[in-house]
């Protein structure tokens, strides 16, 4: 059971890295995976699971370490990651203007302006104030 935790750790490390580095590597293996292969098939359940609770880290992260609802999270983790506010709302299945609610009051909660400078701070050190980032 303890060499369960490290190798977990690993993938997930693994897994975000690669679908930051490489975003066409899911719909690819998802299409590797239709076509049957059982080796595939584990690995991509594999990425999907580690890459589930990557997001969720980051969502919590967002969350504890500057008190955003988890909407407000999830807007703001989409935005991060390259979303337009348009795809963003379709995703979500609510509205732009909603999706710009959310972002404003982001910025009022975090003390920023700008969706680059969330980009930058909330993904590198959440949580820390904007005078000392």
């Amino acid at each position: 059971m303890s060499d369960e935790k490290p190798l977990d750790h690993r993938l997930l490390q693994q897994a975000e890295a690669y679908s930051r580095l490489y975003p066409s590597i899911l719909p690819r293996l998802k299409a590797a995976m239709q076509a049957g292969n059982p080796a595939v098939q584990a690995l991509v359940l594999s990425m999907q699971t580690a890459l589930s609770q990557a997001d969720d880290q980051r969502e919590r992260q967002l969350r504890d370490g500057w008190g955003l609802s988890a909407k407000e999270a999830r807007v703001t983790l989409r935005l991060i990651d390259g979303s337009t506010v348009a795809d963003c709302a379709a995703d979500m299945g609510i509205a732009e203007s909603t999706v710009r609610t959310h972002v404003k009051s982001v910025f009022a909660k975090t003390g920023r302006t700008r969706q680059s400078q969330l980009g930058s701070l909330l993904q590198l050190r959440p949580g820390v104030p904007p005078s000392e980032a």
